[in-house]
């Protein structure tokens, strides 16, 4: 299961210490004008050593384009990207090469395949994400092609400190930049880098969560049953590293209303059907209804700490472990620019299946 959609497909390979990280998109329409600044740039915002608290891995991150792009337009073949790996130090790992650390994926992979790649978590480490932010871009461009629809992803909470969200108000990505937390809220980016400090200073990680709103999505993507937009959504979300919930609007406190406290009723606007309301964050039937459609996407904390924890080794026999290495305090800003290149990729599948069904 490396392979993510179906009419723009992406195909995932590499591992955390392996030579190189890549993706190839297949099926990406043909004559489409690509920015190819703006894939790296894409790329560059999730990177590491940004900021004291990220994890200090200094890798270049440079996007290589193998094929399926000509003159700065698709081809219409296989897009592969591939970015290579120059500040792997699987030294690091060699005193945990016989441990599960604790709540990583160690045991599992260890269990299910018989072997493991113990240098940075290998396939299970979140270095494979840097190019799939790249087709993430690529995906981007295309859906600027076709609609006016844009992705916009924020951090809203980090630990205990959260913004007030409103979801009336479309945020926009210049204040979100402005912060080095990516929180449009100064006051409380203010505060979450207060947290992060002392966090550090603990040998501690932090979790916390990120906003996603689409705005300006077009009437009718998602299908029917299997194919709703919300479960389209939720799949390539659950497949980022620590992501452990999702919510769609403000979902868990509307199940103590009513019926006709959260029903949105439809209203004629010079011609144009809206709704008086956005209780379902945009999507009705599991079909987008032109409306906002925001979710909040909820992230544990990093793994990988560096206090003493209890664990066993392969043997069963129980040991304690300290992770020592280059990792993030709080890996949540550059989690944006993964969340944000998933969404795309969802949609534009979706907006290519819409095509395709009415030719």
């Amino acid at each position: 299961m490396n392979s993510f959609g179906n009419l723009f497909k992406v195909t995932s390979f590499g591992e955390s210490h392996g030579s190189m990280v890549g993706c190839v998109i297949d099926t990406c329409p043909a004559g489409l004008t690509l920015n190819l600044e703006a894939i790296q740039s894409a790329v560059d915002k999730r990177k590491t050593n940004q900021q004291n608290f990220a994890s200090q891995r200094n890798e270049e991150d440079k996007v290589e384009i193998a094929s399926g792009i000509f003159e700065g337009k698709t081809l219409g073949s296989p897009i592969a990207i591939f970015i290579k790996n120059k500040d792997a130090n699987s030294s690091d790992y060699e005193a945990l090469k016989n441990v599960y650390r604790p709540s990583h994926a160690d045991y599992t992979n260890h269990l299910k395949y018989g072997l493991r790649d113990y240098r940075g978590g290998g396939r299970s480490s979140i270095r494979i994400t840097a190019p799939l932010v790249a087709a993430g871009e690529i995906a981007r461009q295309c859906i600027s092609h076709y609609t006016n629809m844009r992705v916009v992803a924020f951090v809203s909470q980090i630990g205990s400190v959260k913004m007030q969200l409103d979801n009336n108000f479309l945020y926009q990505r210049e204040s979100i930049e402005a912060s080095v937390l990516r929180c449009p809220d100064s006051l409380k980016s203010k505060e979450m880098q207060l947290l992060i400090d002392e966090m550090q200073k603990q040998g501690d990680t932090l979790g916390g969560c990120i906003h996603v709103q689409i705005q300006e999505a077009p009437i009718g993507l998602g299908e029917p049953i299997f194919g709703k937009l919300q479960a389209e959504l939720s799949h390539a979300m659950f497949a980022i590293n620590t992501v452990k919930g999702i919510e769609f609007g403000n979902a868990f406190s509307n199940v103590s209303l009513t019926g006709s406290q959260l029903n949105d009723s439809f209203t004629n606007e010079h011609g144009a059907i809206k709704t008086e309301s956005n209780n379902n964050a945009g999507i009705q039937g599991g079909i987008s209804n032109g409306e906002l459609i925001h979710f909040t996407l909820a992230f544990k904390p990093i793994s990988s700490i560096q206090r003493e924890q209890k664990t066993v080794d392969e043997q069963g026999k129980q040991v304690e472990v300290s992770i020592k290495g280059r990792h993030d305090v709080c890996a949540l800003p550059r989690a944006v620019s993964i969340v944000e290149a998933y969404t795309n990729i969802v949609l534009i599948n979706l907006l290519l299946q819409n095509k395709l069904s009415r030719i």
